[in-house]
């Protein structure tokens, strides 16, 4: 089925030249449509004028895609940007609240003292000045004891033992601040 149309217009031109500008032209167009049971239709624009150049249609109204859906699109990337966000904050947030508390045994013998005045007790104790652990060994010290790289990567047990072993050794020479202010030397 065809259904032909004559239409009398100003319709927006654009001659494709070296600088490409907008004008409007009288033009008769002529529209064509045809359509089969069951499938799309099909529209045909031919347009007749006096013009040389070559013309261009330019369409005043925007397309489905301009209007609806290049919006629609950048709205949801927007969101799913503002989502990300929100889940890093989150990633963030969750790690600072889960670090875990430094391991602290009190006691009241001397070498309970000796880690509350080095350490404050934390055998986890790495504050990045090249003293470790709760009774604040060096490397040079602490020589791998008990298979340990440094003393805050050891459990309490194994610092404990290195300490009593090292005032076997050496006295309370190794901890000369707290040792004069606990009384110990």
């Amino acid at each position: 089925m065809s259904i032909y149309t004559h239409i009398m217009t100003s319709i927006v031109l654009v001659f494709a030249q070296v600088a490409s500008y907008a004008v409007q032209l009288p033009a008769t167009a002529q529209l064509t449509q045809t359509a089969q049971a069951g499938s799309t239709s099909t529209h045909t624009i031919q347009l007749t004028t006096n013009s040389d150049q070559p013309l261009v249609v330019a369409s005043i109204t925007p397309s489905f895609d301009e209007a609806v859906v290049n919006p629609l699109r950048a709205a949801q990337a927007a969101e799913e940007a503002s989502q990300k966000a929100a889940q890093k904050a989150k990633t963030v947030v969750r790690k600072v609240t889960q670090k875990a508390a430094p391991l602290v045994i009190g006691g009241s013998d001397a070498f309970a003292k000796l880690r509350f005045c080095e350490a404050g007790g934390d055998y986890a104790k790495n504050t990045g000045n090249g003293y470790y652990g709760a009774y604040q060994y060096n490397i040079g010290t602490w020589a791998n004891f008990g298979g340990f790289a440094r003393p805050d990567l050891a459990p309490p047990e194994v610092q404990d033992a290195k300490a009593r072993e090292t005032q076997a050794r050496r006295g309370w020479s190794p901890w000369p601040s707290c040792a004069r202010k606990l009384g110990l030397m």
